[in-house]
């Protein structure tokens, strides 16, 4: 009897630890603008993120986020603020279709924050974004990441961010995720 008791204790325990560290385990945070503008001037009606970057000792981290965008929007994502030099962050972000935005320095040495405006964005879906010191060694620091949505050929995304790397969705697929709409209350349905 006493067997089957610690048995128990052992699986209830095994079944509180799952359920309380699954969700950490298994997935990134996902944000999602549930506005879709047509607002004309920089940033506007976007979400305010503030972030930050810890690193531990020589072991370099990164700051790691999924936004939401549907298929052929304008998204731009801006480090509004950050840290004053040696500090010199990038900002990366994948579409789901493998797609690559980059940007260490908008202006170069006269203004080291980075900035991507995907004129249309490739697909339906969580874009990842990741932001950590350009050259990938260790520091740390807070910043500020406004993240926004906007109709397409929206004056946030003149000038749009080029792709260093484009993904499978330039195929010819038909049966291709990346070409179905959403489903009815799901992100990016109307």
């Amino acid at each position: 009897m006493r067997h089957i008791s610690l048995v128990s204790r052992l699986a209830f325990a095994a079944a509180l630890l799952t359920l309380l560290f699954a969700p950490a385990m298994g997935s990134a945070t996902e944000l999602f603008d549930n506005t879709l503008s047509s607002c004309s001037t920089d940033n506007c009606s976007s979400l305010t993120l503030p972030g930050t970057i810890l690193s531990f000792g020589p072991s370099a981290a990164v700051f790691t986020v999924d936004v939401f965008a549907a298929s052929g929007e304008c998204m731009r994502l801006d480090l509004s603020t950050m840290p004053a030099s040696p500090i010199d962050l990038e900002l990366v972000v994948v579409a789901p279709n493998g797609s690559v935005f980059r940007n260490d320095d908008r202006a170069g040495a006269s203004d080291r924050r980075p900035l991507v405006k995907i004129g249309s964005t490739p697909n339906n879906g969580w874009y990842t974004v990741h932001i950590a010191q350009f050259n990938g060694s260790p520091i740390s620091a807070n910043f500020t990441l406004l993240y926004g949505r906007y109709s397409a050929g929206n004056h946030n995304c003149a000038s749009p961010t080029a792709p260093v790397l484009t993904g499978a969705s330039a195929k010819d697929d038909t049966t291709d995720n990346a070409a179905q709409a959403p489903r009815a209350n799901e992100p990016g349905a109307e």
